[in-house]
């Protein structure tokens, strides 16, 4: 038989229990009620970013050790699923790889034109780390002090 501490405990740890399922639920609702609003997720504008870049040409090889439009370093565009050489690849490929940089490093993977891409720095820039935010303060409401 659990002791009257214990069973404070317990009941603490339920309430707890339901409140995150509570915001869990919360969040996932919102998010795809959202879905529904917004038909895509705001996308920086990679013209203008390659423009600033490499002067819009997506096959540019200046010779500084990135290539394409967007001016890929080789490793980052190896990581991020691109295949050959930058340059060689057509804009609309060079733009795939950069929407996964972009979902994971934000603009900030363009220090020099990044400030380009149409989107606020910060919240637009990094969107996992907004998404994070938003649920942190989420949970941190719904936990009692």
């Amino acid at each position: 038989m659990a002791t009257p501490a214990e069973m404070l405990d317990m009941k603490y740890l339920c309430k707890l229990l339901v409140k995150s399922m509570v915001v869990g639920g919360f969040v996932a609702a919102s998010m795809t009620s959202s879905a529904g609003v917004v038909s895509a997720d705001p996308a920086p504008n990679w013209d203008a970013i390659a423009q600033c870049e490499s002067g819009g040409n997506w096959h540019a090889n200046t010779g500084n050790g990135n290539y394409g439009g967007l001016q890929f370093k080789p490793s980052t565009w190896a990581r991020y699923g691109g295949v050959g050489n930058p340059a060689a690849a057509s804009r609309e490929q060079q733009i795939a790889v950069a929407n996964r940089v972009f979902a994971e490093e934000g603009v900030e993977a363009w220090p020099k034109c990044g400030a380009q891409s149409g989107l606020p720095i910060g919240w637009y820039s990094h969107p996992a780390q907004g998404i994070k935010q938003i649920i942190n303060g989420l949970i941190q409401a719904a936990v009692p002090r």
